[in-house]
Order: C-alpha cells, then structure tokens, then sequence
C-alpha cells in the first residue's frame, strides 16, 4: 500500500531513520511552508532527538497554523510538562481539548482515548500535590472520554477518599465491582479502603473474594496475613 508522505515520514521516525525524515519534512515544507503536519512532525522528531527547545517551537507552529491539531497539542504539553512548566503545558492542552467536548464525544475513539490519558496525567499530578478537587476534575473528564477505563475509576475513588468522601469512595468501587466482577484490582482496592477506615472484616471478605478468583494472588496474601497478626 503506497504512504502519504506524512505516513512515511512517521515511519522513518520510528524506525529512528532521522536524517531521511528530516529531509522528507524538509521537501515537504518547501512545498507546503504553513502545513502543520510536518511542523508537527518535525517537533517530534526532534523530541526524539532531545532538540527541546526546537521541538517546542515546531508544535507551536504546528497549532498557530492549525490551533485544533491535537497530535501538536498533545506532544506539546507532555514536553512541557516533562521540563515542569505545569500551568503552561495545562493552558495548552485545554485550548485543544475544547474541540473534543464541542464535538460530539466518541465521533474518534481514538482521539477521545489520548484526550483521555491526558487528563489522567494531569489528574495524577493534582493529586500527587494534594490538589483533590482538581484531580477529581481532570478523573470526570477522562472518564467522560473513556468510561472503559478502569484506573481512572479506581483513581477517582482515592481521591474521593483523600477528602474524605468515604462512601462516596466505597460506591464508586462497588459499582466499579458489580460491572468488572472479575478485575481483581477493584477488589484489592476496595479492600484497601475498608481497611484504612480499621473495617477489618469488609477488607478480610474483599480480599478472600480475590483469592477464591486466583489462589496465588500475592497482594491479596500478603494483606490477610496482614489483618492476622492484627488480631
């Protein structure tokens, strides 16, 4: 199947054939100077090439001729987070991110699911800082864009506890249980839960649930016998 050249410059880029990429995205800019797809792509291969500050400039260019282009939005903001300009890797994302929530959500499920990461990342780092409302924030919107996810249901129930939403925290996982009855990570975390409340008995039945579903679960071990030299 013959690639466009997009295509095949981001298969030089990922077979690490960067001078042959540079030089397609050079061809290609000679001919189309305000295409953001090979500014885009140039700002990635240089990332690749740990070129940062000229990777930021090419995304930037990329979303000035193309303010939606979400692969430039996205790649930018991960950069900029990586170097800790967290506010301004946040205000870039965001910008992208309203033409998600203007279009219908789940026209491109692909999309949708890197929008999803995003606002995961961004969460986890709210709540690596004690920021729980913002965290909780970041976790709706992930969730909105990917309710298959279970992490970040998981996720979102921490947080809720981190407030001190404990039944608010508790329902989330039940619910999370009574729809995955086989995941055991609800299960281990719910056990969790009930045991940072010293609700020994719900996380001892929680946890004896994961071994009646996998005999040699280690997490699942080792809590038990932490709850027995508790009694």
């Amino acid at each position: 199947m013959l690639l466009t050249p997009t295509q095949e410059i981001q298969k030089r880029i990922q077979n690490k054939q960067f001078p042959d990429a540079e030089k397609l995205i050079a061809d290609g800019l000679t001919l189309e100077p305000d295409n953001a797809d090979f500014f885009y792509l140039r700002g990635l291969l240089r990332s690749y090439q740990n070129r940062l500050v000229e990777s930021i400039e090419d995304l930037r260019k990329a979303l000035y001729y193309d303010p939606k282009h979400t692969d430039s939005a996205i790649c930018l903001s991960v950069i900029l987070n990586d170097i800790g300009r967290y506010e301004e890797a946040k205000k870039i994302f965001e910008q992208a991110n309203q033409s998600v929530f203007l279009k219908q959500i789940g026209d491109d499920v692909q999309i949708d699911r890197r929008f999803s990461v995003k606002h995961f990342e961004v969460g986890d780092l709210y709540f690596r800082y004690r920021r729980f409302d913002e965290a909780i924030e970041e976790y709706n919107k992930a969730i909105l864009l990917d309710p298959q996810s279970t992490d970040i249901r998981v996720k979102r129930a921490k947080a809720f506890a981190k407030k001190g939403f404990i039944t608010r925290a508790i329902q989330e996982l039940q619910q999370l249980k009574a729809e995955r009855p086989t995941d055991l990570t609800i299960r281990i975390q719910l056990g969790l839960l009930h045991y940072s409340q010293s609700n020994l008995l719900d996380a001892e039945i929680e946890w004896e649930s994961v071994l009646e579903l996998d005999p040699v679960n280690r997490e699942a071990t080792a809590y038990l016998d932490l709850i027995k030299k508790e009694h």
